[in-house]
């Protein structure tokens, strides 16, 4: 497997500035070359040309911030400046690739990329198994299923800790050829320079801040970066795509058989108007102008008490719910069909065949939020009823039993 290094700029962070290069950037090379992993050619032919580009930024709270996003496509513009550079956000903090396939043909196919950066490994937790490899080529199938078949960059952000586990997105990213940038390498590289900045008795003294972590110089928490961390993250994508500025142009990408499963390759969402209500639930419009509810495009409903309750009928395979955890969030069972799970699957690491459960929409420990719930996957093909009801019960951390949904999540139709 061949390793490919490269020289970083220098870095100014806060006041006080680096003088010396960062260390040189691990890019590591995704896999064999015989098949090669494709190349960016595509995208930069048109970047060369002056044409329009899409450039889409898909993942968690890392690739939300202002951060590596922010500075790889100012990368873009900036080297590039004749040709029209789109920048798409579809990030969204705390949310995962399950959720990613039912949010990428609204927010990024919509969009029109010419290339997508994935990343989800952190809210994903790193795990090996076949749902994480099943939900991130859902990803890559309808991305490529596309009219604009996009390139597609897997990204590995990591924690403070520096030792999180790759398993599941580069044995989907190895399937598909797709060249994927693990970001944690050059932070332990970079933990040799002798010029990191110390922490201030400030920083000694917040409570999110844990010194004794090996990276923690490069984070704001546990494992979001600051701006010396995304500086990092930014410089080690940007170098490896300077390699690929000349790069020969592919033909669109073909889908091989699925690695796992092609279930979330028709991942969808589906407007809340579709549901039989039962109860006193509020149906309100699209607002577009609410940072609490403008992602849901076909308005949202809102239960108001406890015993409200729908039915939503759906064809496919598997089912969710996109909905908001608020102040007043209340808990609500659910069951599909005749309610009774099918084998578990301990290997799976979904929920195959579940058909019954409990969902807590109460802020907790955190704060009123876009969430989601996958409730159930791996389900017989064909037409299913889901049922919802909220529960008298309710979280110490809520003051209300409400129920607020923006989308159904369904996949798996024929």
């Amino acid at each position: 497997m061949r390793r490919l290094t490269v020289i970083a700029t220098p870095l100014l962070l806060a006041a006080t500035v680096i003088a010396a290069e960062l260390p040189n950037p691990i890019i590591p090379d995704a896999g064999d070359t015989n098949p090669p992993r494709r190349t960016l050619g595509r995208v930069f032919q048109k970047l060369k040309a002056g044409e329009e580009v899409g450039i889409a930024y898909f993942g968690g709270s890392i690739t939300a911030a202002a951060g590596w996003r922010v500075k790889t496509f100012k990368w873009f513009k900036d080297t590039f400046p004749k040709a029209t550079v789109r920048e798409i956000n579809a990030a969204i903090g705390g949310t995962g690739s399950d959720l990613g396939a039912f949010r990428c043909g609204a927010e990024v196919i919509a969009h029109r990329p010419d290339l997508v950066f994935v990343e989800f490994n952190i809210n994903d937790g790193s795990p090996t198994n076949d749902f994480r490899k099943a939900t991130m080529e859902g990803i890559v199938r309808q991305l490529w299923s596309s009219p604009t078949k996009p390139e597609i960059v897997f990204v590995y952000t990591t924690s403070r800790d520096l030792n999180c586990k790759r398993d599941s997105h580069p044995a989907v990213a190895k399937h598909y050829n797709i060249p994927d940038i693990d970001l944690q390498p050059p932070l332990v590289e970079a933990l040799k320079r002798p010029d990191l900045p110390k922490p201030t008795e400030k920083q000694l003294a917040d409570p999110k801040l844990n010194w004794k972590a090996v990276g923690q110089v490069f984070m704001g928490d546990s494992v979001h970066p600051n701006d010396l961390g995304h500086t990092i993250y930014c410089d080690t994508i940007v170098a490896y795509l300077k390699t690929q500025i000349d790069a020969k142009p592919l033909p669109a990408p073909k889908l091989p058989k699925p690695l796992v499963s092609g279930e979330f390759g028709t991942a969808k969402l589906v407007a809340p108007g579709a549901a039989k209500l039962e109860g006193d639930w509020e149906v309100l419009p699209a607002n577009e102008k609410s940072g609490f509810v403008n992602r849901y495009k076909g308005g949202v409903i809102n239960a108001r008490k406890a015993g409200d309750a729908l039915a939503f009928e759906f064809e496919g395979t598997a089912a969710g719910l996109f909905l908001n955890v608020q102040k007043d969030g209340g808990k609500f069972e659910w069951t599909i069909d005749d309610g009774k799970d099918e084998p578990a699957d301990a290997n799976h690491g979904g929920p195959k065949g579940r058909k019954h459960g409990k969902v807590d929409t109460a802020p907790g420990r955190y704060y009123p939020r876009y969430n989601y719930a996958t409730l159930a996957c791996g389900l017989a093909p064909g037409k299913h009823t889901l049922k919802i009801k909220v529960l008298e019960e309710r979280d110490a951390t809520s003051t209300g039993n409400r129920l607020l949904i923006g989308y159904f999540m369904v996949a798996g139709a024929r």
